[in-house]
């Protein structure tokens, strides 16, 4: 049995007439769908919380929570819901917690209105991160990025990278970054290259599900797992084949709450400094959050694909978390990942920040150091490291591949 409370924000109107549905996905399967808010002694007023036990199998650590607010009738009015968070607690001292700050329906003070239904992701749970989501505070994004392919697809096949605004690709990665109404997202996809054996390209299917990702948060769409799963369906609509991993964020622009989906080995990194450092300058920069590789053994990622043991979304690992002003997201493809260190990664962010690099330029170079990196054969890095303790031997070098990079400054 588990403790869940759903927590309705303070803020004028926040409160609804209306129920909610809620369940819980956890990593072995789903409980059902309960319903919250249906009576006058445990309704949805504003600055509220429900709790209620929840019966469930044992459906293992929870991923994710699905909020759906019932559907008003046409004669109502504030009929808009803030929701706060869910809480869960299980059994033996587990804890969870899923934010949201954010409106179901329209609100009846004010203009804003918001999906009937999202889905929660957990907050990381860090000390650094607890400290800096004390205060939401709006946010802007200045992004670029860049993809450029294995040197062999250049020498061979006279293959270039493409780098438009909001798109790119090279070899079979590809990336993307939009702005919609009140929220920035950015992708990077990695098809896999031994398709081409059978004929097939994945880097079709990388371009195309990065193509739907960017379509939909340019439409305004912050949920990324959302996101996601309906880029992941039109993909297999439209009988792509191949397999890719991917990786994607969402970031709220009023309140600075990051969101993210990571399948396989592309992912990101947020640097930043520590709780209490200006964001001129001071204070010692680090990693705050990095996204883990998912991997069902060393060189196999986790992976999208027509074929019948690829994975799902479902099966992405998804996080929320809170960035500030001055904070620096760095994401890319295996291809940045496997040749530089989360050490050389926050070096690269601190000189260039303060030689006063733009975002391009800061793409660029880190995408420039992850190519020689590459290249050579000496070199100790996260691949060689990695390598070396998958098969009991010692490796070094780096590893030549299609390289992307995308680096988003937050203000």
């Amino acid at each position: 049995m588990l403790l869940a409370s759903v927590v309705t924000g303070n803020l004028r109107g926040a409160g609804t007439g209306s129920a909610a549905y809620v369940q819980l996905i956890g990593s072995h399967g789903e409980s059902d769908k309960f319903v919250v808010g249906n009576s006058e002694d445990e309704g949805l007023t504003r600055g509220s919380k429900v709790t209620f036990d929840v019966q469930v199998p044992p459906i293992g650590p929870i991923r994710r929570v699905f909020v759906e607010r019932e559907k008003a009738s046409c004669t109502a009015t504030g009929d808009g819901w803030f929701l706060e968070s869910v809480i869960v607690h299980g059994p033996n001292g587990e804890h969870y917690s899923f934010p949201c700050n954010a409106w179901f329906g329209h609100s009846d003070c004010g203009d804003y209105e918001g999906s009937l239904e999202r889905n929660l992701l957990p907050l990381v749970e860090s000390e650094a991160l607890q400290a800096l989501a004390v205060q939401a505070q709006p946010v802007q994004v200045a992004v670029s990025g860049v993809a450029f392919p294995h040197p062999e697809k250049v020498i061979k096949n006279k293959i270039r990278g493409v780098n438009m605004k909001g798109f790119g690709y090279g070899g079979e990665d590809a990336y993307f970054y939009a702005t919609g109404q009140n929220v920035f997202g950015m992708g990077v996809a990695d098809g896999v290259y031994m398709w081409k054996e059978q004929g097939i390209d994945s880097g079709t299917m990388a371009r195309t599900l990065m193509e739907t990702c960017q379509h939909m948060v340019a439409a305004g769409c912050e949920d990324v797992f959302k996101v996601l799963s309906i880029a992941a369906r039109h993909v297999e609509s439209e009988g792509v084949q191949g397999s890719c991993t991917a990786c994607l964020l969402t970031i709220n622009k009023e309140s600075g709450k990051l969101q993210s989906a990571t399948l396989g080995d592309s992912g990101f990194l947020v640097v930043g400094r520590g709780p209490g450092s200006s964001v001129a300058g001071e204070g010692e920069l680090r990693v705050k959050f990095r996204t883990p590789q998912l991997e069902h053994e060393f060189g196999c990622p986790y992976q999208l694909g027509h074929h019948r043991y690829a994975n799902s979304p479902a099966d992405a690992e998804l996080s929320t978390l809170p960035v500030v002003a001055g904070d620096v997201i760095v994401m890319g493809s295996d291809g940045l990942l496997d040749n530089m260190s989360d050490k050389e990664m926050v070096a690269q962010v601190g000189a260039l920040l303060q030689a006063g690099a733009k975002p391009a330029a800061m793409a660029q170079q880190m995408a420039k150091v992850a190519f020689d990196n590459s290249l050579d054969k000496q070199r100790i890095t996260p691949y060689s490291r990695a390598a070396t303790e998958a098969f009991d031997m010692v490796y070094s070098g780096g590893k030549p591949d299609d390289i992307t990079v995308l680096v988003a400054v937050v203000s």
